[in-house]
């Protein structure tokens, strides 16, 4: 009498399924994973760009002192960075409020804005 015996496990063609299907699930976690992370440095950065945006604002809405039309031009660390912000002092219908507009950047020449404010000051 022959036995036969039925052997059990998986084939070749299976494993290699099996760690085909593996490695795109990991690549799929891994790609979004790092595109999270860059998504959190934006957020941070445009966080601190938005900072010197209202602590710029502030200075100026809430300073006793007159402002007048023009632009003031400055720079602010914040983060280790230093935040090149523009100030932009417009009248306005009333003669006794002007626009405030605060923009923030990396840059000096202001091509791309990380951040914006506008506000207004009663004179």
């Amino acid at each position: 009498m022959i036995k036969t015996h039925k052997q059990s496990g998986f084939t070749l063609l299976e494993i290699i399924v099996a760690l085909a299907i593996l490695t795109i699930a990991l690549s799929a976690i891994v790609t979004v994973a790092s595109t999270r992370a860059e998504t959190l440095i934006q957020l941070r950065e445009k966080n601190r760009a938005l900072m010197v945006a209202n602590n710029i604002m502030q200075r100026y809405t809430l300073s006793s002192q007159q402002v007048s039309v023009g632009v003031i031009d400055g720079v602010q660390e914040n983060g280790k960075t230093d935040w090149k912000w523009q100030l932009n002092v417009q009248p306005t219908n009333n003669d006794y409020i002007y626009r405030l507009d605060v923009k923030v950047s990396k840059n000096a020449d202001f091509d791309s804005v990380s951040a914006s404010l506008v506000g207004f000051k009663w004179h």
